[in-house]
């Protein structure tokens, strides 16, 4: 059996892709995985030190660029779709699987064209221009939260919630007198105002947070920015670029600060830990805030909004945090409520029934 997953563009993207092209390996000896994705986006510098298989096509995302960009983009889509169509025709994939994003979106329509099944995944709760287009012509969408199964013919919805590729261990004790962790969480590609925001209300309320341990994940741009600050600040703290470990890095923090992408709402869910969710506020639709609600509305996030007074509310909130040690336990319980650690191998089950071959070893 052959398989192509396509999507892209961030970690949020490629991760859950990943994520169920390797349940797909472990459930069904010899089948072949190919990820496809684009070579502007967080995969082409993943995908090589990964060791599968992979195609990426030049190409950009269309929404919220210029006149300019969007005529670009549109060349390189077609592009793109003509390559994709060639290699439908050379690795004769039984299913395609679209990821999400403007990555997946040329390999979905060469699908549909040569009349491969196809199969779609959308992670966040208000759906992504691509998905909206194509879902017409999939056989399933995969929602990573039930909130999002109102966009779509609830016929072809499935709530599998995000796939993801760690364990996570929601039950960790903490050691009797050891200090709370604060992880800042920007994302696959750092969040600039989010880093900002945060050493500005770590500067506030230095007084409580430099009694705990913080680390700090920046992404590329901002290390070296954020590392000084600390250093003016005379706070310890790790900083690091990416955390490829993310499970580990929840399993050992009691308190997350970070933007509201699908998958890192999922993933705190999954390890059960309290959040405060800074979301993304210059996306059309509001994706990250509707994300942020979902774990909100059940009492396991806090939710500040990225403006002028980021840096001063975000203070507030966490300094009420973390002298509410208790508080943080039960946050962290409630949010697991949104988990669904099942969602890789219910996808994987979607896949091989739209591609019909649900006999094992088929």
């Amino acid at each position: 059996m052959k398989i192509i997953i396509a999507g892209g563009g961030t970690g949020g993207h490629l991760f859950p892709a990943v994520a169920v092209g390797e349940e797909l390996m472990r459930e069904r000896s010899g089948i072949e995985v190919l990820f496809v994705g684009t070579s502007a986006g967080f995969e082409a510098e993943w995908l090589p030190k990964s060791g599968y298989r992979y195609e990426l096509f030049a190409m950009h995302g269309i929404r919220g660029h210029g006149a300019v960009a969007r005529v670009r983009a549109s060349i390189e889509f077609l592009r793109a779709t003509a390559l994709a169509a060639d290699l439908l025709r050379r690795f004769k994939p039984d299913l395609v699987l679209g990821a999400g994003g403007y990555a997946s979106a040329s390999t979905a329509v060469a699908a549909i064209i040569a009349r491969v099944p196809l199969v779609l995944m959308e992670q966040n709760t208000r759906p992504g221009l691509a998905n909206r287009m194509l879902v017409r012509f999939a056989r399933k969408i995969c929602i990573g939260f039930s909130d999002g199964a109102a966009y779509f013919s609830s016929a072809k919805v499935a709530v599998t919630g995000n796939p993801v590729r760690f364990e996570y261990r929601p039950d960790r004790e903490r050691a009797p007198g050891a200090k709370l962790q604060i992880l800042v969480l920007g994302g696959s590609s750092g969040a600039h105002r989010l880093n900002i925001g945060a050493i500005g209300a770590f500067k506030i309320e230095r007084k409580s947070v430099i009694k705990c341990d913080i680390v700090h994940q920046t992404g590329k741009a901002d290390e070296e920015l954020v590392r000084q600050a600390y250093r003016e600040m005379e706070m310890a703290a790790k900083v690091v670029p990416f955390i490829d470990d993310i499970a580990a890095a929840l399993n050992r923090t009691d308190l997350i600060v970070a933007r509201s992408g699908a998958m890192t709402v999922t993933d705190i869910a999954l390890a059960a830990r309290p959040a405060v969710f800074v979301p993304y506020p210059f996306h059309k639709d509001m994706q990250q805030l509707h994300n942020a609600r979902v774990i909100e509305r059940i009492g396991g996030a806090a939710i500040v909004a990225d403006d002028d007074n980021l840096a001063t509310n975000l203070a507030r909130e966490i300094k009420s945090l973390i002298g509410d040690p208790d508080r943080l336990v039960a946050m962290g319980t409630k949010a697991r409520q949104a988990a669904r650690p099942d969602a890789a191998r219910e996808i994987a089950r979607i896949c091989f029934e739209a591609a019909g071959k649900e006999t094992v070893g088929a």
